[in-house]
């Protein structure tokens, strides 16, 4: 079976992180010197969203044009939500963060982005306390922007901040609710997308993000001049959330 050898690497590397109340713990006392360099959590965040990517075989998508259009490197496995090693993955993401079912009314899987961002967050060691566990993007947005500044993660209005690598930036979903969306002042509870920054260039970002044409894809965003991210239809970017070391 073509997935056999896929699987056996996804079981290995797929045991699923508890919800955590409080930093982990990574060293045995105060006084231990790591014998190596230990990532910080932004690093951790980093390398974790590079190896999902990896593991449903590096899809791109592109927004430029309609409808969106994705694409895989020669001879790559072309991961899917439905296909039983990758649903394994949804599977650990969704709870990781929730104990609702994961399997909606009219059986299908249900929209697991937010719940890829918070996996990603938990699993690099982010607690609960910067980051609450839930599958909804508006539930940590929410908590990000009444949380002020002195929060490991910072809301900014998208036309005020530069997006740098470890930042996630969101965007509003549904015509009617993008309609209804001008700018930062007018978010609220609704449908989001977000993506988390994994590099950037003078006028360019990639971004990955979880539940994009489904799979875990890479997105390439445009720049302007200023370094800001431009909005599209597809995806109007309204927000970006700063993470602080």
């Amino acid at each position: 079976m073509p997935y056999i050898f896929l699987s056996i690497v996804l079981f290995l590397t797929g045991c699923a992180l508890h919800k955590q109340g409080q930093t982990p713990a990574i060293l045995a006392a105060s006084n231990v010197m790591p014998s190596f360099v230990i990532p910080d959590v932004r690093e951790r965040m980093l390398y974790l969203a590079r190896q999902e990517w990896e593991l449903f075989g590096r899809p791109e998508v592109n927004y430029d044009i309609e409808p969106p259009t994705v694409t895989y490197p020669s001879k790559a496995t072309h991961g899917h939500e439905t296909l039983p090693p990758f649903f394994s993955r949804i599977f650990m993401y969704w709870y990781t963060v929730t104990d609702l079912p994961i399997i909606g009314y009219e059986g299908e899987i249900r929209p697991w982005s937010g719940a890829f961002i918070v996996w990603l967050a938990r699993s690099a060691g982010v607690p609960e306390s910067d980051l609450p566990s839930t599958v909804l993007h508006w539930d940590y947005i929410q908590y990000v922007m009444a949380a002020g500044s002195e929060n490991r993660f910072v809301s900014h209005a998208i036309d005020t901040y530069n997006p740098k690598p470890g930042d996630i930036i969101c965007a509003p979903r549904g015509e009617a609710f993008i309609q209804s969306i001008h700018n930062y002042n007018d978010l609220r509870r609704g449908t989001y997308h977000c993506d988390l920054v994994v590099a950037q260039r003078s006028r360019e970002l990639d971004v990955i993000g979880g539940n994009v044409l489904d799979a875990v894809s890479l997105t390439h965003i445009k720049l302007d001049g200023a370094g800001k991210v431009i909005p599209t239809k597809v995806r109007p970017w309204m927000l970006a959330i700063e993470q602080r070391n």
